[in-house]
Protein backbone atom coordinates (compact mmCIF):
# COMPACT_ATOMS: atom_id res chain seq x y z
CA UNK A 1 0.00 0.00 0.00
CA UNK A 2 1.33 3.39 -0.90
CA UNK A 3 -0.03 6.88 -0.75
CA UNK A 4 -0.12 8.77 -3.99
CA UNK A 5 -1.15 12.25 -4.89
CA UNK A 6 -3.48 11.49 -7.77
CA UNK A 7 -5.58 8.83 -9.42
CA UNK A 8 -2.65 7.48 -11.39
CA UNK A 9 0.32 8.85 -13.21
CA UNK A 10 -0.50 12.04 -15.10
CA UNK A 11 -0.37 11.88 -18.87
CA UNK A 12 3.23 12.08 -19.97
CA UNK A 13 4.27 14.95 -22.16
CA UNK A 14 4.47 13.99 -25.85
CA UNK A 15 8.14 15.09 -26.03
CA UNK A 16 9.09 12.65 -23.26
CA UNK A 17 7.29 9.81 -25.00
CA UNK A 18 9.03 10.59 -28.29
CA UNK A 19 12.41 10.82 -26.57
CA UNK A 20 11.93 7.47 -24.89
CA UNK A 21 10.92 5.90 -28.18
CA UNK A 22 13.99 7.35 -29.89
CA UNK A 23 16.35 5.96 -27.26
CA UNK A 24 14.60 2.59 -27.28
CA UNK A 25 15.10 2.35 -31.03
CA UNK A 26 18.69 3.56 -30.61
CA UNK A 27 19.29 0.75 -28.13
CA UNK A 28 17.98 -1.86 -30.58
CA UNK A 29 20.04 -0.41 -33.44
CA UNK A 30 23.15 -0.23 -31.22
CA UNK A 31 22.71 -3.88 -30.22
CA UNK A 32 22.33 -5.05 -33.83
CA UNK A 33 25.22 -2.91 -35.06
CA UNK A 34 27.38 -4.07 -32.16
CA UNK A 35 26.68 -7.71 -32.92
CA UNK A 36 27.52 -7.33 -36.62
CA UNK A 37 30.53 -5.09 -35.95
CA UNK A 38 31.98 -7.46 -33.33
CA UNK A 39 31.54 -10.38 -35.71
CA UNK A 40 33.51 -8.53 -38.40
CA UNK A 41 36.20 -7.36 -35.96
CA UNK A 42 36.80 -10.79 -34.36
CA UNK A 43 36.85 -12.48 -37.76
CA UNK A 44 39.58 -10.06 -38.85
CA UNK A 45 41.70 -10.00 -35.67
CA UNK A 46 41.01 -13.42 -34.11
CA UNK A 47 41.82 -14.27 -30.49
CA UNK A 48 38.23 -14.25 -29.19
CA UNK A 49 35.30 -16.62 -29.44
CA UNK A 50 33.03 -15.92 -32.38
CA UNK A 51 30.03 -18.14 -31.75
CA UNK A 52 26.66 -16.31 -31.34
CA UNK A 53 26.58 -16.55 -27.54
CA UNK A 54 30.06 -15.04 -27.25
CA UNK A 55 29.08 -12.23 -29.60
CA UNK A 56 25.91 -11.50 -27.61
CA UNK A 57 27.94 -11.45 -24.38
CA UNK A 58 30.50 -9.01 -25.81
CA UNK A 59 27.70 -6.96 -27.38
CA UNK A 60 25.92 -6.49 -24.05
CA UNK A 61 29.19 -5.32 -22.51
CA UNK A 62 29.22 -2.41 -24.94
CA UNK A 63 26.32 -0.92 -22.93
CA UNK A 64 28.57 -0.70 -19.84
CA UNK A 65 31.53 1.03 -21.51
CA UNK A 66 33.63 -1.76 -22.90
CA UNK A 67 34.10 -5.28 -24.20
CA UNK A 68 37.30 -7.46 -24.27
CA UNK A 69 37.61 -7.53 -28.10
CA UNK A 70 38.00 -3.72 -28.01
CA UNK A 71 40.86 -3.74 -25.48
CA UNK A 72 43.57 -4.11 -28.17
CA UNK A 73 42.48 -0.96 -29.98
CA UNK A 74 41.35 -0.30 -33.52
CA UNK A 75 40.78 0.21 -36.22
CA UNK A 76 37.17 -0.98 -35.83
CA UNK A 77 34.46 -1.58 -38.40
CA UNK A 78 32.05 1.31 -38.93
CA UNK A 79 29.15 -0.61 -37.38
CA UNK A 80 31.19 -1.34 -34.24
CA UNK A 81 32.35 2.27 -34.02
CA UNK A 82 28.72 3.40 -34.04
CA UNK A 83 27.67 0.79 -31.47
CA UNK A 84 30.47 1.51 -28.97
CA UNK A 85 29.25 5.11 -28.65
CA UNK A 86 25.51 4.59 -29.06
CA UNK A 87 25.22 1.76 -26.53
CA UNK A 88 26.73 3.71 -23.56
CA UNK A 89 24.57 6.71 -24.53
CA UNK A 90 21.45 4.55 -24.24
CA UNK A 91 22.67 3.26 -20.86
CA UNK A 92 23.30 6.80 -19.64
CA UNK A 93 19.81 7.87 -20.67
CA UNK A 94 18.29 4.86 -18.91
CA UNK A 95 20.18 5.71 -15.71
CA UNK A 96 19.06 9.34 -15.84
CA UNK A 97 15.45 8.30 -16.42
CA UNK A 98 15.58 5.78 -13.58
CA UNK A 99 17.00 8.38 -11.20
CA UNK A 100 14.35 10.84 -12.27
CA UNK A 101 11.56 8.38 -11.61
CA UNK A 102 13.08 7.32 -8.29
CA UNK A 103 13.52 10.84 -7.01
CA UNK A 104 10.15 11.90 -8.41
CA UNK A 105 8.48 9.26 -6.24
CA UNK A 106 10.46 10.31 -3.19
CA UNK A 107 9.76 13.98 -3.84
CA UNK A 108 6.07 13.21 -4.23
CA UNK A 109 6.08 11.34 -0.93
CA UNK A 110 7.91 14.22 0.71
CA UNK A 111 5.36 16.66 -0.71
CA UNK A 112 2.52 14.49 0.57
CA UNK A 113 4.05 14.25 4.04
CA UNK A 114 4.51 18.03 4.27
CA UNK A 115 1.34 19.03 2.43
CA UNK A 116 -1.10 21.41 4.10
CA UNK A 117 -4.82 21.76 3.61
CA UNK A 118 -5.02 18.76 1.28
CA UNK A 119 -7.61 15.99 1.09
CA UNK A 120 -6.94 12.27 1.61
CA UNK A 121 -9.13 9.76 -0.25
CA UNK A 122 -8.91 6.10 0.80
CA UNK A 123 -10.24 3.43 -1.53
CA UNK A 124 -9.97 1.72 -4.90
CA UNK A 125 -13.55 1.65 -6.14
CA UNK A 126 -15.84 3.83 -8.19
CA UNK A 127 -16.79 6.08 -5.28
CA UNK A 128 -13.17 6.84 -4.37
CA UNK A 129 -12.17 7.49 -7.98
CA UNK A 130 -15.17 9.70 -8.67
CA UNK A 131 -14.77 11.68 -5.46
CA UNK A 132 -11.05 12.22 -6.07
CA UNK A 133 -11.73 13.52 -9.57
CA UNK A 134 -14.43 15.87 -8.29
CA UNK A 135 -12.13 17.19 -5.57
CA UNK A 136 -9.31 17.75 -8.05
CA UNK A 137 -11.67 19.50 -10.45
CA UNK A 138 -12.67 21.80 -7.59
CA UNK A 139 -9.03 22.77 -7.09
CA UNK A 140 -8.21 20.60 -4.07
CA UNK A 141 -4.95 18.74 -3.76
CA UNK A 142 -5.74 15.04 -3.36
CA UNK A 143 -3.58 12.37 -1.75
CA UNK A 144 -4.97 8.94 -2.57
CA UNK A 145 -4.37 5.89 -0.37
CA UNK A 146 -5.06 2.84 -2.46
CA UNK A 147 -3.78 -0.66 -3.16
CA UNK A 148 -0.27 -0.86 -4.51
CA UNK A 149 -0.04 -2.20 -8.05
CA UNK A 150 2.24 -4.97 -6.77
CA UNK A 151 -0.29 -6.26 -4.25
CA UNK A 152 -3.82 -7.61 -4.64
CA UNK A 153 -6.31 -4.77 -4.57
CA UNK A 154 -9.26 -4.76 -2.22
CA UNK A 155 -10.75 -2.93 0.71
CA UNK A 156 -8.86 -5.12 3.17
CA UNK A 157 -5.52 -3.95 1.76
CA UNK A 158 -6.67 -0.34 1.90
CA UNK A 159 -7.83 -0.72 5.49
CA UNK A 160 -4.54 -2.15 6.69
CA UNK A 161 -2.65 0.71 5.07
CA UNK A 162 -4.94 3.52 6.15
CA UNK A 163 -4.91 2.33 9.75
CA UNK A 164 -1.12 2.26 9.76
CA UNK A 165 0.16 5.45 11.46
CA UNK A 166 3.19 5.54 9.16
CA UNK A 167 0.98 5.49 6.05
CA UNK A 168 -1.28 8.16 7.53
CA UNK A 169 1.74 10.30 8.33
CA UNK A 170 3.05 9.68 4.83
CA UNK A 171 -0.25 10.97 3.48
CA UNK A 172 0.13 14.11 5.61
CA UNK A 173 -2.68 13.35 8.06
CA UNK A 174 -1.37 15.93 10.53
CA UNK A 175 -1.97 18.79 8.11
CA UNK A 176 -4.86 17.42 6.05
CA UNK A 177 -8.16 19.26 5.78
CA UNK A 178 -10.35 16.19 5.23
CA UNK A 179 -10.21 12.41 4.89
CA UNK A 180 -12.72 10.36 2.89
CA UNK A 181 -12.91 6.59 3.53
CA UNK A 182 -14.59 5.20 0.42
CA UNK A 183 -13.84 1.50 0.07
CA UNK A 184 -16.59 -0.96 -0.85
CA UNK A 185 -16.88 -2.22 2.73
CA UNK A 186 -18.59 -0.17 5.46
CA UNK A 187 -16.66 -1.80 8.32
CA UNK A 188 -13.39 -1.00 6.57
CA UNK A 189 -14.45 2.61 6.10
CA UNK A 190 -15.41 2.92 9.75
CA UNK A 191 -12.02 1.51 10.79
CA UNK A 192 -10.20 3.94 8.50
CA UNK A 193 -12.31 6.82 9.77
CA UNK A 194 -11.59 6.01 13.40
CA UNK A 195 -7.86 5.65 12.73
CA UNK A 196 -7.75 8.94 10.85
CA UNK A 197 -9.71 10.72 13.58
CA UNK A 198 -7.30 9.42 16.22
CA UNK A 199 -4.17 10.49 14.36
CA UNK A 200 -5.51 13.69 12.82
CA UNK A 201 -5.78 17.10 14.39
CA UNK A 202 -8.40 19.82 14.34
CA UNK A 203 -9.79 21.15 12.02
CA UNK A 204 -9.58 17.76 10.26
CA UNK A 205 -12.92 16.29 9.17
CA UNK A 206 -13.20 12.57 8.47
CA UNK A 207 -16.02 11.19 6.32
CA UNK A 208 -16.68 7.44 6.23
CA UNK A 209 -18.99 5.92 3.62
CA UNK A 210 -21.58 3.48 5.01
CA UNK A 211 -23.59 1.43 2.50
CA UNK A 212 -26.40 0.43 4.87
CA UNK A 213 -28.64 3.49 5.49
CA UNK A 214 -29.86 2.14 8.84
CA UNK A 215 -26.29 1.57 10.04
CA UNK A 216 -25.42 5.05 8.82
CA UNK A 217 -28.25 6.51 10.92
CA UNK A 218 -27.09 4.52 13.95
CA UNK A 219 -23.50 5.73 13.62
CA UNK A 220 -24.64 9.31 13.14
CA UNK A 221 -26.72 9.02 16.30
CA UNK A 222 -23.76 7.77 18.30
CA UNK A 223 -21.58 10.55 16.93
CA UNK A 224 -24.17 13.18 17.84
CA UNK A 225 -24.43 11.66 21.31
CA UNK A 226 -20.74 12.09 22.15
CA UNK A 227 -20.03 13.57 25.56
CA UNK A 228 -17.37 15.71 23.94
CA UNK A 229 -16.18 16.03 20.39
CA UNK A 230 -12.53 15.20 19.69
CA UNK A 231 -10.23 17.48 17.76
CA UNK A 232 -10.91 15.70 14.48
CA UNK A 233 -14.58 15.48 13.49
CA UNK A 234 -15.90 12.12 12.29
CA UNK A 235 -19.04 11.85 10.20
CA UNK A 236 -20.72 9.17 8.11
CA UNK A 237 -22.48 9.37 4.76
CA UNK A 238 -24.61 7.14 2.57
CA UNK A 239 -24.40 7.33 -1.21
CA UNK A 240 -28.09 6.63 -1.85
CA UNK A 241 -29.23 9.27 0.63
CA UNK A 242 -26.94 11.91 -0.86
CA UNK A 243 -27.95 11.05 -4.42
CA UNK A 244 -31.65 11.37 -3.57
CA UNK A 245 -31.08 14.77 -1.98
CA UNK A 246 -29.11 15.94 -5.01
CA UNK A 247 -31.81 14.64 -7.37
CA UNK A 248 -34.59 16.74 -5.87
CA UNK A 249 -32.37 19.75 -5.34
CA UNK A 250 -31.77 19.78 -9.10
CA UNK A 251 -35.25 18.72 -10.18
CA UNK A 252 -37.83 19.40 -7.45
CA UNK A 253 -41.28 17.90 -7.42
CA UNK A 254 -43.84 20.36 -8.79
CA UNK A 255 -47.60 20.47 -9.09
CA UNK A 256 -49.23 19.27 -12.30
CA UNK A 257 -52.31 21.18 -13.46
CA UNK A 258 -52.79 22.53 -9.95
CA UNK A 259 -52.67 19.12 -8.24
CA UNK A 260 -49.90 17.11 -6.56
CA UNK A 261 -47.97 14.95 -9.04
CA UNK A 262 -48.72 11.24 -9.26
CA UNK A 263 -45.51 9.39 -8.43
CA UNK A 264 -44.39 5.78 -8.93
CA UNK A 265 -41.30 4.33 -7.22
CA UNK A 266 -40.20 0.96 -8.60
CA UNK A 267 -37.98 -0.87 -6.12
CA UNK A 268 -37.87 -0.42 -2.34
CA UNK A 269 -34.08 -0.45 -2.44
CA UNK A 270 -31.93 1.88 -0.38
CA UNK A 271 -32.12 4.44 -3.17
CA UNK A 272 -35.86 3.90 -3.66
CA UNK A 273 -36.53 4.52 0.02
CA UNK A 274 -34.28 7.57 0.03
CA UNK A 275 -36.16 8.95 -2.99
CA UNK A 276 -39.51 8.45 -1.27
CA UNK A 277 -38.40 10.18 1.93
CA UNK A 278 -36.67 13.07 0.19
CA UNK A 279 -39.52 13.88 -2.17
CA UNK A 280 -41.85 13.91 0.84
CA UNK A 281 -39.52 16.31 2.68
CA UNK A 282 -39.44 18.65 -0.28
CA UNK A 283 -43.18 18.55 -0.80
CA UNK A 284 -43.81 19.25 2.88
CA UNK A 285 -41.88 22.50 2.54
CA UNK A 286 -43.94 23.35 -0.52
CA UNK A 287 -47.24 22.48 1.19
CA UNK A 288 -46.58 22.83 4.96
CA UNK A 289 -50.25 22.45 5.93
CA UNK A 290 -50.57 19.06 4.22
CA UNK A 291 -53.67 20.13 2.36
CA UNK A 292 -52.79 18.06 -0.73
CA UNK A 293 -51.26 14.62 -0.26
CA UNK A 294 -48.96 13.29 -2.95
CA UNK A 295 -50.32 10.01 -4.38
CA UNK A 296 -47.32 7.69 -4.40
CA UNK A 297 -47.20 4.06 -5.52
CA UNK A 298 -44.37 1.91 -4.15
CA UNK A 299 -43.83 -1.25 -6.20
CA UNK A 300 -41.68 -4.03 -4.79
CA UNK A 301 -41.90 -7.70 -3.85
CA UNK A 302 -42.12 -6.48 -0.23
CA UNK A 303 -43.71 -3.07 -0.81
CA UNK A 304 -46.23 -3.32 2.05
CA UNK A 305 -43.53 -4.13 4.57
CA UNK A 306 -41.24 -1.40 3.24
CA UNK A 307 -44.01 1.22 3.38
CA UNK A 308 -44.81 0.29 6.98
CA UNK A 309 -41.16 0.56 7.96
CA UNK A 310 -40.77 3.95 6.31
CA UNK A 311 -43.89 5.49 7.84
CA UNK A 312 -42.79 4.22 11.25
CA UNK A 313 -39.30 5.63 10.84
CA UNK A 314 -40.45 8.95 9.37
CA UNK A 315 -43.87 9.82 10.84
CA UNK A 316 -44.27 12.89 8.63
CA UNK A 317 -44.63 10.69 5.53
CA UNK A 318 -48.27 9.90 6.26
CA UNK A 319 -48.97 13.63 6.55
CA UNK A 320 -47.45 14.34 3.15
CA UNK A 321 -48.03 11.27 0.94
CA UNK A 322 -50.81 8.80 0.23
CA UNK A 323 -48.61 5.74 -0.13
CA UNK A 324 -50.08 2.85 -2.13
CA UNK A 325 -47.88 -0.26 -1.72
CA UNK A 326 -48.10 -2.89 -4.46
CA UNK A 327 -46.40 -6.20 -3.72
CA UNK A 328 -45.00 -7.50 -6.99
CA UNK A 329 -43.42 -6.12 -10.13
CA UNK A 330 -44.25 -4.09 -13.18
CA UNK A 331 -47.12 -6.38 -14.21
CA UNK A 332 -48.92 -5.83 -10.90
CA UNK A 333 -48.33 -2.10 -11.23
CA UNK A 334 -49.95 -1.78 -14.64
CA UNK A 335 -52.84 -4.06 -13.74
CA UNK A 336 -53.78 -2.67 -10.32
CA UNK A 337 -53.11 1.06 -10.55
CA UNK A 338 -56.37 2.10 -12.22
CA UNK A 339 -58.36 0.08 -9.66
CA UNK A 340 -56.48 1.86 -6.86
CA UNK A 341 -57.67 5.26 -8.07
CA UNK A 342 -54.32 6.07 -9.65
CA UNK A 343 -54.81 6.78 -13.36
CA UNK A 344 -52.03 6.13 -15.84
CA UNK A 345 -49.68 7.53 -16.85
CA UNK A 346 -47.91 8.75 -13.70
CA UNK A 347 -46.32 12.18 -13.71
CA UNK A 348 -43.00 11.02 -12.25
CA UNK A 349 -41.44 7.55 -12.27
CA UNK A 350 -38.35 6.52 -10.31
CA UNK A 351 -36.88 3.14 -11.28
CA UNK A 352 -34.62 2.30 -8.37
CA UNK A 353 -33.61 -1.35 -8.76
CA UNK A 354 -30.08 -2.22 -7.66
CA UNK A 355 -29.83 -4.48 -10.73
CA UNK A 356 -28.92 -1.87 -13.34
CA UNK A 357 -29.79 -4.04 -16.32
CA UNK A 358 -33.22 -4.75 -14.86
CA UNK A 359 -33.75 -1.04 -14.22
CA UNK A 360 -32.77 -0.09 -17.77
CA UNK A 361 -34.83 -2.91 -19.28
CA UNK A 362 -37.88 -1.82 -17.29
CA UNK A 363 -37.50 1.76 -18.47
CA UNK A 364 -37.13 0.78 -22.12
CA UNK A 365 -40.01 -1.72 -22.22
CA UNK A 366 -42.74 -0.16 -20.04
CA UNK A 367 -44.30 2.13 -22.64
CA UNK A 368 -47.21 2.92 -20.31
CA UNK A 369 -44.78 4.95 -18.19
CA UNK A 370 -43.30 7.05 -20.98
CA UNK A 371 -45.80 9.90 -21.07
CA UNK A 372 -44.88 12.04 -18.09
CA UNK A 373 -42.90 14.66 -19.97
CA UNK A 374 -39.19 15.58 -20.12
CA UNK A 375 -37.09 13.93 -17.42
CA UNK A 376 -40.12 12.25 -15.88
CA UNK A 377 -38.63 8.73 -15.84
CA UNK A 378 -35.53 8.56 -13.65
CA UNK A 379 -33.47 5.35 -13.85
CA UNK A 380 -30.95 4.58 -11.13
CA UNK A 381 -27.61 3.57 -12.59
CA UNK A 382 -24.15 3.12 -11.19
CA UNK A 383 -21.48 1.55 -13.36
CA UNK A 384 -23.69 1.88 -16.44
CA UNK A 385 -24.20 5.60 -15.87
CA UNK A 386 -22.04 6.45 -18.88
CA UNK A 387 -24.89 5.20 -21.05
CA UNK A 388 -26.58 8.56 -20.51
CA UNK A 389 -24.23 9.97 -23.14
CA UNK A 390 -25.56 7.42 -25.63
CA UNK A 391 -29.12 8.63 -25.00
CA UNK A 392 -28.09 12.27 -25.28
CA UNK A 393 -29.68 13.35 -21.99
CA UNK A 394 -32.30 15.39 -23.81
CA UNK A 395 -29.76 17.19 -26.01
CA UNK A 396 -30.67 15.34 -29.19
CA UNK A 397 -26.99 14.44 -29.65
CA UNK A 398 -27.20 10.81 -28.53
CA UNK A 399 -27.02 7.71 -30.66
CA UNK A 400 -30.10 6.19 -28.93
CA UNK A 401 -33.62 7.58 -28.57
CA UNK A 402 -34.30 9.05 -25.11
CA UNK A 403 -38.09 8.78 -25.48
CA UNK A 404 -38.48 12.46 -26.41
CA UNK A 405 -36.53 13.49 -23.34
CA UNK A 406 -38.65 11.52 -20.86
CA UNK A 407 -35.79 9.15 -20.00
CA UNK A 408 -33.23 10.36 -17.48
CA UNK A 409 -30.39 8.03 -16.58
CA UNK A 410 -29.22 9.03 -13.12
CA UNK A 411 -25.74 8.08 -11.95
CA UNK A 412 -26.04 7.84 -8.18
CA UNK A 413 -22.29 7.73 -7.51
CA UNK A 414 -21.55 10.75 -9.67
CA UNK A 415 -24.41 12.68 -8.06
CA UNK A 416 -23.48 11.73 -4.50
CA UNK A 417 -19.74 12.37 -4.80
CA UNK A 418 -20.19 16.09 -4.31
CA UNK A 419 -17.82 17.28 -1.55
CA UNK A 420 -20.21 20.06 -0.53
CA UNK A 421 -23.09 17.60 -0.25
CA UNK A 422 -21.04 15.12 1.79
CA UNK A 423 -20.01 17.97 4.08
CA UNK A 424 -23.67 18.77 4.76
CA UNK A 425 -23.65 16.48 7.79
CA UNK A 426 -26.32 15.55 10.33
CA UNK A 427 -25.60 18.58 12.51
CA UNK A 428 -26.12 20.85 9.50
CA UNK A 429 -29.39 19.14 8.55
CA UNK A 430 -30.71 19.29 12.11
CA UNK A 431 -29.71 22.95 12.30
CA UNK A 432 -31.84 23.66 9.23
CA UNK A 433 -34.83 21.88 10.75
CA UNK A 434 -34.36 23.73 14.05
CA UNK A 435 -34.37 27.04 12.20
CA UNK A 436 -37.44 26.12 10.14
CA UNK A 437 -39.30 25.08 13.31
CA UNK A 438 -38.35 28.37 14.95
CA UNK A 439 -39.63 30.36 11.98
CA UNK A 440 -42.96 28.49 11.96
CA UNK A 441 -43.40 28.97 15.71
CA UNK A 442 -42.60 32.69 15.62
CA UNK A 443 -44.92 33.32 12.69
CA UNK A 444 -47.63 31.44 14.52
CA UNK A 445 -47.24 34.07 17.23
CA UNK A 446 -47.64 36.87 14.71
CA UNK A 447 -43.99 37.87 14.24
CA UNK A 448 -42.78 39.00 10.83
CA UNK A 449 -39.29 39.25 9.25
CA UNK A 450 -39.26 43.03 9.65
CA UNK A 451 -39.28 42.72 13.42
CA UNK A 452 -37.07 39.64 13.67
CA UNK A 453 -34.13 39.27 11.24
CA UNK A 454 -34.01 35.51 11.89
CA UNK A 455 -37.38 34.91 10.18
CA UNK A 456 -35.87 34.25 6.76
CA UNK A 457 -35.06 31.06 4.80
CA UNK A 458 -31.92 29.19 5.84
CA UNK A 459 -30.05 30.28 2.71
CA UNK A 460 -30.63 33.95 3.61
CA UNK A 461 -29.81 33.58 7.30
CA UNK A 462 -26.66 35.42 8.47
CA UNK A 463 -23.74 33.10 9.14
CA UNK A 464 -23.68 34.06 12.82
CA UNK A 465 -27.24 32.77 13.24
CA UNK A 466 -26.45 29.64 11.25
CA UNK A 467 -23.60 28.93 13.64
CA UNK A 468 -25.98 29.38 16.55
CA UNK A 469 -28.36 26.79 15.10
CA UNK A 470 -25.48 24.40 14.47
CA UNK A 471 -24.32 24.80 18.05
CA UNK A 472 -27.83 24.02 19.28
CA UNK A 473 -28.01 20.90 17.10
CA UNK A 474 -24.56 19.78 18.20
CA UNK A 475 -25.60 20.11 21.85
CA UNK A 476 -28.60 17.76 21.55
CA UNK A 477 -26.62 14.72 22.69
CA UNK A 478 -25.33 16.45 25.83
CA UNK A 479 -28.77 17.59 26.90
CA UNK A 480 -30.30 14.16 26.38
CA UNK A 481 -27.59 12.61 28.53
CA UNK A 482 -28.63 14.94 31.33
CA UNK A 483 -31.97 13.12 31.29
CA UNK A 484 -30.44 9.66 31.02
CA UNK A 485 -31.61 9.47 27.39
CA UNK A 486 -30.00 8.89 24.01
CA UNK A 487 -30.80 9.04 20.32
CA UNK A 488 -31.82 5.85 18.55
CA UNK A 489 -32.63 5.28 14.87
CA UNK A 490 -36.33 4.69 14.31
CA UNK A 491 -35.68 1.15 13.06
CA UNK A 492 -38.17 -1.47 14.19
CA UNK A 493 -40.31 -1.32 17.32
CA UNK A 494 -39.03 0.54 20.34
CA UNK A 495 -40.09 2.47 23.41
CA UNK A 496 -39.87 6.14 22.54
CA UNK A 497 -39.46 8.35 25.56
CA UNK A 498 -42.00 11.17 25.81
CA UNK A 499 -40.57 14.23 27.48
CA UNK A 500 -42.38 15.13 30.67
CA UNK A 501 -42.89 18.69 31.89
CA UNK A 502 -40.06 18.61 34.48
CA UNK A 503 -37.73 17.31 31.76
CA UNK A 504 -38.89 20.00 29.36
CA UNK A 505 -38.14 22.60 32.01
CA UNK A 506 -34.70 21.15 32.65
CA UNK A 507 -33.79 21.00 28.97
CA UNK A 508 -35.08 24.54 28.45
CA UNK A 509 -32.81 25.78 31.24
CA UNK A 510 -29.82 23.92 29.77
CA UNK A 511 -30.48 25.34 26.32
CA UNK A 512 -30.83 28.88 27.69
CA UNK A 513 -27.59 28.54 29.63
CA UNK A 514 -25.77 27.30 26.52
CA UNK A 515 -27.19 30.11 24.40
CA UNK A 516 -26.45 32.73 27.07
CA UNK A 517 -22.79 31.69 27.33
CA UNK A 518 -22.47 31.70 23.55
CA UNK A 519 -23.96 35.18 23.18
CA UNK A 520 -21.92 36.71 26.01
CA UNK A 521 -18.75 35.27 24.47
CA UNK A 522 -19.74 36.95 21.19
CA UNK A 523 -20.01 40.36 22.84
CA UNK A 524 -23.78 40.62 23.34
CA UNK A 525 -25.23 42.40 26.40
CA UNK A 526 -28.57 42.62 28.14
CA UNK A 527 -31.04 45.36 27.27
CA UNK A 528 -34.82 45.60 27.62
CA UNK A 529 -35.19 45.89 23.85
CA UNK A 530 -33.37 44.02 21.10
CA UNK A 531 -30.82 45.90 18.98
CA UNK A 532 -28.79 43.68 16.68
CA UNK A 533 -26.44 46.44 15.56
CA UNK A 534 -25.43 47.21 19.15
CA UNK A 535 -25.63 43.53 20.15
CA UNK A 536 -28.30 44.02 22.78
CA UNK A 537 -30.89 41.37 23.65
CA UNK A 538 -33.62 41.13 26.32
CA UNK A 539 -33.02 37.39 26.88
CA UNK A 540 -29.43 37.85 28.07
CA UNK A 541 -30.17 37.26 31.72
CA UNK A 542 -30.16 34.25 34.07
CA UNK A 543 -33.11 31.88 33.79
CA UNK A 544 -34.53 33.07 37.11
CA UNK A 545 -34.72 36.65 35.81
CA UNK A 546 -36.00 35.77 32.34
CA UNK A 547 -39.39 37.07 31.24
CA UNK A 548 -42.10 34.44 31.08
CA UNK A 549 -42.66 34.83 27.33
CA UNK A 550 -38.94 34.29 26.71
CA UNK A 551 -38.98 31.22 28.92
CA UNK A 552 -41.88 29.86 26.91
CA UNK A 553 -39.86 30.17 23.72
CA UNK A 554 -37.31 27.78 25.19
CA UNK A 555 -40.10 25.45 26.29
CA UNK A 556 -41.52 25.44 22.75
CA UNK A 557 -38.12 24.67 21.27
CA UNK A 558 -37.72 21.68 23.59
CA UNK A 559 -41.24 20.41 22.83
CA UNK A 560 -40.35 20.50 19.13
CA UNK A 561 -37.21 18.43 19.67
CA UNK A 562 -38.86 14.98 19.34
CA UNK A 563 -40.53 16.11 16.10
CA UNK A 564 -37.26 17.46 14.70
CA UNK A 565 -35.47 14.23 15.53
CA UNK A 566 -38.30 12.08 14.15
CA UNK A 567 -38.11 13.91 10.83
CA UNK A 568 -34.43 12.97 10.70
CA UNK A 569 -35.20 9.32 11.48
CA UNK A 570 -34.38 9.31 15.21
CA UNK A 571 -36.24 8.89 18.47
CA UNK A 572 -35.43 9.61 22.10
CA UNK A 573 -35.03 6.54 24.31
CA UNK A 574 -34.33 6.13 28.00
CA UNK A 575 -31.01 4.38 28.69
CA UNK A 576 -30.25 5.36 32.28
CA UNK A 577 -31.21 7.58 35.17
CA UNK A 578 -31.09 11.34 35.08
Amino acid sequence: MVPGNNLGEPPRAPTKSVLRLVFALAGVVAFVCGYLGLSQHIERTGGYGSDPFDLIYYDLQLFVLGAPPLDDGGPFPALLNFARFAAPAVTAYALVEACRLLFATELRRLRDRNARGHVIVCGDGLVADTLARRLQAAGHRVVAVRSDVTTPSGSGQVARAARDPSVLRGAGIGRARAVYACTDDSATNAAIGLAAARHGRSPLTVYAQVADPELCLALQARHLGLARHPGARLDFFNIDDLAARKLFAEDPLTAVDGRPPRVVVLGATAFGRAVLVELARRWRVRDPHGARLVPLVLVDEAATEAAAQLTHRYPFLSRVCRIIPLDGGLGELLGQLPRAGFPLPPDRVFICYDDEERALKTALTAEQLWHGGPGSMVVRLDRLANLREAFGSGTGLGVLDDLSGALRLYGVVHAACDPALIGDDLVERLARVIHESYVVARRRHGERPGGNPALVPWEELPESLRRANRAQAKDIGRKLRELGCALSPRVGPGDEHALEEPEIERLAILEHQRWLAEQVASGWRYAPHRDDERRLHPALSPWEDLREDLRERNHEAVRELPVILADAGFRIVRVGHA
